[in-house]
């Protein structure tokens, strides 16, 4: 739960619930910055978690709080007024000159990562899943099974070539076995396991996909970079991934 309520926007979402039942459209235009594809996500686990349920309307979905989500609000009260306390304690000046200038500068730089991230997942979105008719993780979870050893993969082996959990690559495995773009068959070596297989029409459908998916990349990563822009890039996100080396360990610990 605290992972969900950690979440970017989860808490903004939250927020405007609490005054009171909201159509999706409120919600994306009450949230500037906020694609339609991370608010459904949002919304999504909110309503797995049972904090937000919904309801067909004329007009489309309405979203509304949980008697579990109502159960919230103290703490989003609360909250909010240790913010205002915290402002004012920083306007009569008890915060060091440097922290706010600090405190900015991080944020910004969370904030255009994150954007930028999303901007460029929503573009892969309609371009491959719109034009191409493949959601974009399907194609990458293709191309992973096209490097693959006579195009087959343990369903472990794909999870963690695509950073995914289990249980998606599970649900994304039956979906492309229903689309006949993979096989499925148990494990040769091990029995207690199951792989993937490319079919020759997944391979066609991957090829088909392809165009949009690189046109993307190239579009609004790499072509607007200079070279030496790129390798930073790569350089910054390797440094990224590297600190989940050093802190899943302790994380794990918490639990």
């Amino acid at each position: 739960m605290f992972v969900l309520l950690g979440k970017r926007w989860t808490g903004q979402i939250i927020d405007l619930l609490l005054q009171g039942p909201a159509r999706f459209g409120l919600l994306a235009a009450s949230l500037p910055g906020l694609s339609h594809r991370v608010l459904t996500e949002r919304l999504t686990e909110l309503q797995r978690a049972g904090l937000v349920a919904h309801a067909s309307g004329p007009e489309g979905p309405i979203y509304a709080l949980t008697p579990h989500g109502e159960g919230l609000r103290p703490a989003m009260e609360a909250l909010a007024a240790w913010a205002e306390t915290s402002a004012s304690d920083g306007d009569a000046g008890d915060a060091p000159p440097a922290a706010a200038p600090c405190l900015d500068g991080q944020r910004g730089a969370w904030e255009a990562f994150s954007y930028a991230g999303e901007r460029v997942r929503d573009a892969l979105e309609q371009r491959v899943q719109h034009r191409a008719g493949m959601p974009p993780s399907y194609f990458e979870l293709l191309v992973q099974l096209r490097l693959a050893p006579g195009q087959r993969l343990r369903m472990s082996e794909l999870a963690a070539a695509t950073r995914s959990k289990p249980s998606r690559i599970t649900y994304a495995v039956t979906r492309l076995e229903q689309a006949g773009w993979v096989i499925r068959d148990s494990d040769p070596t091990d029995g207690r396991g199951s792989t993937a297989t490319l079919t020759e029409q997944g391979l066609q459908a991957m090829n088909e996909a392809r165009p949009e998916y690189t046109r993307t990349i190239h579009d609004h990563v790499l072509d607007p970079l200079a070279p030496h822009e790129r390798n930073q890039l790569r350089m910054l996100c390797e440094k990224i991934l590297a600190s989940f080396d050093h802190t899943d360990g302790h994380d794990e610990a918490r639990v």
